[in-house]
């Protein structure tokens, strides 16, 4: 069967989910030959009263389960139920390495990641848009690891069909909070301003892997303290592409 990379780690999915995954996920990057994946995805009937739905908006739904490195899914009804269950698995993966999967953009210059956080608006996309215009790597715009040696993972998640990620990993140069403003600038954000961001796009699901809320503070407030952070202005417009190539080049940590 098939197999995705996360980072040190890789999980094996039924050719089928992939299948059904694929109109809202891009695979590349991540296949790979692994002699024995840490995590397996199985299909298949969960128990009644077991599990949890994969998708809380749809509590009827498909159930999915985890026990010890199986996620065992309810046959997936369509291509979202197929996302979210490999979701599950980079959620599993991540914190199964002592990591945090953050809703989030990464991109990167010249093996240099730039994270960018943020609620639903913020230009999570633009400013993986406007990167890659300017000559960036693609990560992913949508959905990213953050490993506490400062590797940032990409996934097969994105927001549309042209924001395809073309790099499995790179290292954390910086963490950036958006502002839409009329003119580019970097203001440096303290840890204590970081943490609250980074929690309130971190995923979340109950336990996984043994992860306490406690234990998320924790990884989230390591992460904001070892690595630098800033809050971006910009604009829509190639210009904010090109300072971010040429901040990543002069400023950031390598």
């Amino acid at each position: 069967m098939p197999r995705l990379r996360i980072g040190e780690w890789s999980v094996e999915v039924e050719r089928e989910l992939l299948t059904l995954a694929s109109a809202r996920c891009s695979f590349g990057p991540f296949l790979v030959e692994a002699a024995s994946p840490r995590l397996v995805i199985q299909r298949g009937a969960i128990p009644a009263g077991e599990g949890r739905p994969l998708n809380p908006r749809r509590p009827e739904g498909p159930r999915l389960l985890i026990r010890d490195m199986v996620l065992h899914v309810e046959p997936p009804q369509d291509a979202l139920d197929a996302e979210l269950a490999l979701r599950a698995a980079f959620h599993l993966g991540t914190v199964g390495q002592g990591g945090v999967l953050l809703h989030a953009s990464g991109v990167a210059f010249g093996g240099t990641a730039l994270v960018a956080v943020g609620p639903s608006g913020a230009g999570k996309s633009t400013f993986a848009r406007l990167a890659r215009r300017a000559g960036g790597e693609l990560l992913s715009d949508e959905v990213v690891s953050l490993l506490p040696d400062g590797r940032v993972l990409g996934t097969p998640f994105r927001s549309d069909p042209d924001m395809v990620g073309t790099v499995r990993e790179a290292g954390l140069g910086g963490l950036f909070a958006l502002v839409h403003a009329p003119a580019e600038s970097l203001e440096p954000l303290a840890p204590v301003a970081v943490v609250p961001l980074l929690l309130a796009q971190a995923f979340r699901a109950p336990l996984v892997g043994g992860l306490t809320q406690a234990g998320l503070l924790q990884r989230v407030a390591a992460l904001a303290s070892h690595f630098p952070a800033w809050c971006f202005s910009f604009r829509n417009h190639p210009e904010a592409g090109a300072y971010l190539r040429r901040w990543c080049e002069s400023h950031a940590v390598r």
